[in-house]
């Protein structure tokens, strides 16, 4: 008998998309799956796009609490064996459900498989073309190497898992518990980084999803919290920088990649967030690097930027 798989998919205002995803998922040849897709309080129609699907889909209805509390909503339904995360504008290639099934149900030891994913790009027009060339490759059992295997070191250094590509095992994720709540971007690196302490994680060679790019989606606003230094920082107070195979992640590069996640996080602000949080993230880097020159001048950029919001505010 099939291993059961019950696949997850957060829909938030993806009136416009979330029929193809499902349309992707539905089509996959796994002959055991269950597919969970929480409305995460919708106000454009998200809700009657989904109604017309009938029993083919699970719909879990709640009030707007973000990606984190949607999956969780529907890790508490979940039946499957498997779990696959499916994000509500992205699109699945064929034979990948069972491709990954197969994986797990051979190898006991891995907890998590991913595959590789086509970088899906707007048009001109800012429409999305299907990509039948890709599409028509039927994911199969062939592993990326390279990098599979004991990651949490890697991942200290790079997400690596795109979560539309995600299978976890049951199990797991019952030891695991939900997604962190206090994380509205990052809760899925946060996860992957909890998973690679739990067990191997492999990569499949084959792509697996068309990941789609939108310019204006809430991800990829400038927010005050900076969650992949979080994430990173958290974790390694938590575990340190050993791996569960004995990997050692170096300390010196490390800190070089906290540094420039603060300076990143610091530079869009000053492009087109708050000013104030690009002087504080500035300022607390000159602590620790005071002869960086760029970094007073970005600094003094922010005061000026701080200094002209506050006159304004006086004039007002």
């Amino acid at each position: 008998m099939a291993s059961l798989v019950t696949v997850i998919i957060p829909a938030y205002n993806c009136a416009a998309t979330v029929a193809e995803t499902l349309e992707s998922a539905l089509a996959q040849d796994h002959p055991a799956t269950e597919i969970i897709v929480v409305n995460d309080g919708s106000t454009d129609g998200t809700l009657d796009v989904l109604r017309r699907f009938g029993d083919r889909i699970r719909v879990i209805d709640q009030k707007n609490a973000g990606p984190p509390a949607a999956r969780n909503a529907a890790l508490q339904a979940a039946r499957g064996d498997y779990i696959a995360f499916l994000d509500a504008d992205d699109v699945w290639v064929q034979g990948k459900l069972a491709a990954q099934a197969r994986h797990l149900d051979r190898h006991a030891d891995v907890g998590t498989v991913f595959t590789h994913w086509h970088v899906w790009m707007p048009e001109a027009d800012g429409s999305f073309k299907r990509r039948p060339d890709i599409e028509a490759r039927h994911v199969d059992d062939s592993v990326d190497a390279v990098n599979s295997g004991w990651l949490y070191t890697r991942l200290l250094f790079d997400c690596e898992l795109l979560t539309t590509t995600v299978m976890l095992r049951g199990s797991m994720v019952k030891r695991l518990g939900g997604f962190d709540l206090q994380l509205w971007n990052g809760d899925d690196y946060d996860y992957w980084l909890r998973c690679s302490r739990e067990g191997k994680i492999t990569k499949l060679a084959s792509t697996g999803a068309l990941y789609r790019i939108l310019p204006n989606s809430v991800s990829r606003r400038p927010r005050e919290v900076n969650y992949e230094h979080e994430v990173i920082a958290s974790a390694v107070k938590r575990w340190g920088l050993t791996g569960p195979d004995g990997s050692e992640a170096d300390p010196v590069r490390l800190q070089r990649r906290l540094h420039d996640l603060q300076v990143a996080h610091a530079y869009t602000h000053l492009l087109r967030g708050d000013a104030a949080v690009a002087f504080n993230g500035y300022r607390d880097a000159l602590a620790r690097r005071p002869n960086e020159l760029k970094l007073w001048m970005n600094t003094a950029r922010a005061a000026m930027k701080l200094g002209l919001r506050g006159a304004g505010k006086g004039v007002g």
